[in-house]
């Protein structure tokens, strides 16, 4: 019967595969260097999910192929945010906490403080290039106009934040400092970019600044906005929409969030290079440092394994099946195969 469903199942899946349609900037399929799906044994029971409500539509389709290969298993999810994520597992509510953004350290130490050990965290898929909802990847924007094409960490956190902690003599605070030259090189240098509290702030101020909670003494920040007709003006192209109105702005935003008057620069992450200029492919590859990725978190403690459910359900995720999935999504994207090999290999820590 099992090798009857598992037949079943691969016939559907490349059905739809082949049906499917490539989303713009994406891989056309999930990267074939990652293994197939292999199933191995295990009981019935059910799996408890609590965590991110964006990711309902491919929590949904992995649950759904894999009970294919695993007709004994349920599933309980109970999505409706990050931040319920960590207290359902400590509270032993939840086996798998699924978050949409980074960990924040008060996650962690109440955790910590309960299981006396930190959450296990699984990189499960790449974050979008333009849903502010899906862990989207962040750009550096200038004016179009802007002779700027690339930066350095280094000089991003000395840009954004006022405490230099990669190692900036100073605040840079003109663009003259950055090497402008002629009339650009006395003027001003504009900051904007998200509330400081949200996620993708958060991101930038652990990957750029270092941990730093000082950022730039002139920042000009924006949140979501409601409109009259019940639509909601994002943060992050209300971000790229007034530095399009200012030729000495710079900008923190989603990368896939345009408008006219303003480019996207390249990023190194170290002052000897290179310069990744963000785009849908180097997000994919992560080749671009500003990337940003979905996490799984399980209560699985230093020397201990994890239940066989979860793990089961942890190497589907990470075959070529599951990631396959994550690409028909449509917005997330696939690991990368060295990824994919890397969290594969924490199952068996």
């Amino acid at each position: 019967m099992k090798r009857f469903a598992h037949l079943v199942f691969a016939i559907t899946f490349a059905a739809f595969c082949t049906n499917s349609v490539p989303v713009r900037g994406q891989q056309s399929s999930a990267p074939q260097t990652i293994p197939a799906y292999v199933p191995q044994t295990i009981e019935p029971g059910v799996i408890r999910s609590w965590g991110h409500v964006f990711l309902k539509k491919i929590m949904l389709s992995w649950e759904q192929a894999f009970t294919t290969y695993h007709p004994g298993i349920t599933f309980s999810d109970n999505l409706v945010s990050s931040a319920a994520a960590t207290g359902a597992l400590f509270t032993n509510t939840a086996d798998l906490g699924i978050l949409g953004r980074e960990i924040r350290p008060m996650e962690v130490a109440g955790y910590t403080r309960v299981m006396k050990h930190k959450p296990f965290p699984y990189e499960v898929m790449t974050g979008s290039w333009a849903n502010a909802d899906k862990s989207v990847a962040l750009g550096i924007f200038v004016a179009k106009d802007n002779p700027l094409t690339h930066l350095t960490f280094t000089q991003l956190d000395a840009i954004f934040g006022a405490e230099h902690l990669r190692g900036a003599p100073a605040n840079i605070r003109t663009w003259g400092q950055l090497g402008l030259t002629g009339a650009w090189a006395s003027r001003p240098i504009h900051v904007y970019g998200g509330e400081l509290d949200a996620a993708p702030a958060f991101f930038f101020s652990q990957t750029v600044l270092k941990g730093s909670l000082l950022w730039n003494e002139g920042l000009r920040h924006f949140d979501d906005l409601d409109r009259p007709d019940k639509t909601t003006y994002v943060a992050q192209q209300r971000i790229v929409d007034a530095l399009a109105k200012d030729p000495d702005g710079i900008a923190l935003s989603g990368t896939g969030f345009v408008s006219p008057g303003t480019k996207l620069i390249a990023v190194a992450a170290t002052d000897a290079g290179p310069f990744i200029m963000p785009t849908p492919a180097t997000n994919a590859d992560r080749s671009y440092p500003l990337s940003r990725s979905v996490w799984i978190y399980t209560n699985q403690a230093p020397g201990h394994p994890l239940d066989p459910r979860i793990r089961e359900f942890l190497r589907f995720i990470f075959s070529y099946e599951g990631q396959e999935l994550v690409r028909q999504e449509g917005e997330y994207v696939p690991l990368t195969p060295a990824l994919d090999a890397a969290q594969l290999k924490k199952l068996d820590q």
